[in-house]
Parts: C-alpha cells; sequence; structure tokens
C-alpha cells in the first residue's frame, strides 16, 4: 500500500476503555453509521475526509465496513470507495484521564489518480482486449450504492471471461467515478473514451446521465443507463435499462391506499429532474387511483436537515408521503422522521428504498416503508439464491448488499456482450441496434429482455420488517 497519513486527531476528556465506548456508539464527529447501531464486525460506515493540499484539499467520503475491533485501543475500517485501502482508528492515553483518537488514511497511486481527475488516459487497449466503462458515484449523496456496484459488474466480467469472453477476446472493466456531479462525470467518460471504452454503463443519477450524452455523440460512445431512471427521449448514443417510476407507483400506490385507509399524499424529492419526472408519475397514478396530492416539495441533493420539509408534512395533513429522495439525503429524511415520530402518522412509499439505502437507514427508522424495484436481495428463487452465493463467495460475507441499484449492473454486462455477441461486433452502433431489436437474459430477478421500449421486468412490490426487505406482489412491466 502507500504511505499513511494522518487524516485526524482528537482529544477526549476521558481513559481510553471510556474514548472507545463513546466513538463505538456513533463513530466520530461527521461520520454515519446506520441508526442505532454500533461500530462491530461488518456494520458500514461513511467516514468524511479532506485530502491534503498536495491533492487539492477536496473533501470526499469513504465508504467502508468495520473488518477489526481490538477493544480499547484501535477498530479497522476497509472500504472500496472513493479508492480501495482502509482507515485505522486508534486510541491512546494522554496524560490523566485523558484520550487522543488518532485516524490514519493509507494512500497509495490509486487515490492519487483519483484525486487529480485529469491525469493521462490509460495507454489503449492491447487489441486482444474489449475495454467495458463504469461510472458510477463514488462520492456525493449517490455513494451509498457504488461499492455493489463495481462488485456485481467486476463478478460478470470475470463469469464471461471465464466462458471465453466476447467474440474470442476478454472483457477489461474500467471505472470512472462521477461524484455524484454532472461535471465530473462528463470528464470520466472523456478518460474513458480516450482508453478506448466504446461502451460505457453508466450507474449514475439522471442530471449526470443527461450530461454524458453530448459526450457520448462527441466520442461515439454507447452509454447504458442501469438504474431506475424517468425515461426521456431516445437516441443512438443510449439505451436505458432499471424501472420507471409510473410502474413503481402503478405497483405500489393502490396496495398502499388499500392497505392503510389513507388517500392524501405528500410528495417529497430532491430538486433535479429524475424526482420531479417521479412527481409526476405518482400524480397520474394517485388520481386514477382515487387519491389526492395535499402538497409537494423539493430538497437540493446533499441535504441533511428536513426537519422544515417534515414540519410541511406534518401541517399539510397528509396520511401518505411518497420520497424520491436519494441516497444519503433518503437516509438522513427517513432517519429523521422517524426521530420526529411521524412514522406512525403517515405510511411512506420510497421509490429508492434500495437495500444499501435501507441498511444506513437502519432497522428502527425503516419499519413499515414501502418501495417497489425489479429485483430484491431477499427474492426466494434458485437463481437468486445462486448470485448470491456466488458474488458473497467472490467478495466475502460481509460484501455490501445488493439491490436492483446494483444487481442491474450484473445483467447489463450479460446483454451487452450477449449483443455483441449476436451481431458479431463490438461496435457501439450494433450493439445499441441489437438492444433494440431485444436481446433476453434469464438472471437473478428472474427472464428479461429489452427492446425499442426499454426492458420488460417483473416490479416486486417489498415493505421493511425487521430490517429486511420483504417481497410480498410481483407484477409484470415494459418500460417504456
Amino acid at each position: 500500500m502507500g504511505e499513511i497519513i494522518l487524516a485526524d486527531r482528537e482529544q477526549l476528556p476521558c481513559p481510553p476503555e471510556q474514548a472507545f465506548d463513546v466513538i463505538a456508539v456513533g463513530g466520530l464527529p461527521g461520520w454515519r453509521l446506520p441508526r442505532r447501531q454500533a461500530l462491530r464486525l461488518g456494520v458500514p460506515v461513511a467516514i468524511p475526509l479532506t485530502l491534503p493540499a498536495a491533492l487539492g484539499s477536496q473533501r470526499v467520503e469513504i465508504l467502508g465496513r468495520v473488518v477489526s475491533v481490538d477493544r480499547p485501543r484501535r477498530f479497522v475500517v476497509h472500504h472500496d470507495l472513493p479508492w480501495t485501502g482502509s482507515v485505522t482508528v486508534s486510541v491512546r492515553p494522554d496524560g490523566p484521564a485523558r484520550s487522543t483518537v488518532r485516524v490514519a488514511v493509507q494512500l497509495d497511486e490509486e487515490v492519487l489518480g483519483w484525486a487529480r481527475r485529469m491525469v493521462a488516459a490509460p495507454a489503449p487497449a492491447a487489441g486482444n482486449v474489449w475495454r467495458l466503462g463504469l461510472i458510477s458515484s463514488g462520492t456525493g449523496p449517490a455513494s451509498v450504492f457504488s461499492i455493489a456496484a463495481r462488485s456485481t459488474a467486476r463478478l460478470a466480467v470475470e463469469q464471461i471471461n471465464a466462458d471465453g469472453g466476447v467474440l474470442g477476446r476478454p472483457l477489461e472493466l474500467m471505472t470512472g467515478d462521477d461524484g455524484t456531479h454532472p461535471g465530473l462525470g462528463a470528464a470520466e467518460l472523456v478518460r474513458l473514451a480516450h482508453a478506448g471504452c466504446r461502451l460505457v454503463l453508466a450507474n449514475v443519477t439522471s442530471a449526470v446521465f443527461q450530461a454524458l450524452r453530448p459526450v457520448a455523440r462527441k466520442y461515439g460512445v454507447l452509454i447504458i443507463h442501469t438504474p431506475l431512471n424517468e425515461g426521456g427521449a431516445g437516441g443512438p448514443e443510449l439505451f436505458r435499462l432499471g424501472e420507471r417510476p409510473a410502474a413503481q407507483a402503478a405497483a405500489a400506490i393502490p396496495a398502499l391506499m388499500r392497505a392503510t385507509s389513507g388517500s392524501h399524499f405528500y410528495l417529497a424529492g430532491n430538486d433535479y429532474c429524475w424526482s420531479r419526472g417521479a412527481s409526476r408519475a405518482v400524480r397520474r397514478v394517485v388520481e386514477r387511483s382515487g387519491g389526492s396530492v395535499a402538497a409537494e416539495a423539493y430538497a437540493e441533493l446533499g441535504t441533511t436537515d428536513f426537519a422544515s420539509l417534515i414540519t410541511s408534512i406534518r401541517r399539510s395533513g397528509a396520511d401518505l408521503v411518497v420520497s424520491s429522495l436519494v441516497g444519503a439525503d433518503e437516509v438522513a429524511f427517513e432517519q429523521q422522521m422517524h426521530a420526529a415520530g411521524l412514522r406512525q402518522e403517515v405510511a411512506t412509499l420510497a421509490l429508492v428504498l434500495d437495500e444499501s439505502t435501507h441498511e444506513f437507514i437502519g432497522p428502527d427508522a425503516s419499519e413499515g416503508l414501502w418501495t417497489a424495484f425489479s429485483y430484491f436481495e431477499s427474492l426466494d428463487s434458485a437463481a437468486n439464491n445462486a448470485f448470491k452465493t456466488e458474488y458473497h463467495r467472490r467478495f466475502g460475507a460481509g460484501a455490501a448488499p445488493v439491490s436492483s441499484m446494483t444487481e442491474g449492473l450484473y445483467e447489463a454486462v450479460h446483454l451487452v456482450t450477449r449483443a455483441a455477441a449476436d451481431g458479431g461486433s463490438w461496435d457501439p452502433g450494433v450493439v445499441g441496434e441489437r438492444l433494440r431489436e431485444g436481446v433476453t437474459y434469464d438472471g437473478p430477478r428472474g427472464r428479461v429482455s429489452t427492446s425499442w421500449r426499454g426492458m420488460r421486468q417483473p416490479i416486486y412490490l417489498a415493505t421493511s420488517q425487521g430490517g429486511t426487505l420483504h417481497v410480498t406482489e410481483q407484477l409484470t412491466h415494459l418500460a417504456r
């Protein structure tokens, strides 16, 4: 690994045993843990960090899991985002009844390249390798998805290479981090295009995806948008997978109204294109189902304090909430809704409540939440059980949970490579045309098939019970 840098140091007015107990309850200031969880083996943790001036003084968020606890002296967090490495927190005595807490982070060439971003592109691919790009959010509000996103894509690539690759050549996966920022996403696509990635999977927000489109057209790249999205105009440079909010709403809202006898909705989302598109789709389903929308409000991406929004919900008289908040914003919102006691007063349908987000919210604050996706880790099928067994064999029993936001990448790799094999070419135009004509894959979520209209896939309705998202109903949907 590389050099050790001192990321932080703090003094606490208590001996090490007590200092360690204080940290174990909630981490250090600014850290995020699942609600009511302590720092123990396997627990996910988000750690804010400012890089040294030599690396641009960038503010980043490290996502990892506790892998070692040596009470009361130290614990270690292993992380894969924004780079692979470890964070070691040690507690040492510092005079009578005082302790010093030291946080050390290891740096290597990977973080140097990540921090500088515009470093020279990698050398061109060898003639016998197909390069496949992946852009995800290693930092920013959408970062809760990225560890599993990279892992599921890597697993699919390894499986395809073990079966002989594509058209006689192995795949090489190259990754980029958009920081949940459109400009950084565009810069990463330029880098990947220069590196020879003609096909790029985009596990990104809709705002970032829109920034990728002109870059893809300029460099002759096909971008495949893998997570849920609001749809929109097509083009030869793109193909959309993932659920549509209209399908999620159609699956969940009538069932939610029947189960709760509620009919007055409050729509809460982030102030960007996907949330607003989701709200339009939700409003249509609510009105068609005999309900009404009491109010709607939008918060900037990266919001951490939802007190005013929660007050607005309470005053609106709504008995149902539909949340289109994303990632860390959804985590903070649901935790604060629970703390305010509103979980008992209003039922919530969260459109982006995948397993990773659910884990960070914690079992108490997530209890009773509703969601709808085309995949859940708890699906009990032979195909999904085999997938999960292989995933945990490859990445460990404590690997980040998979969800529709991330398992979709696994299927996207298989769909893209099947399209290339069917068309006899890795050319993005050929692959895109084959996807529009139709490619089928039987995977962990069941049978999925592409067409010019999007992707036919099951939609499952689920509720949070006892810290797990339990599937309660299945529908089939054709994305539009």
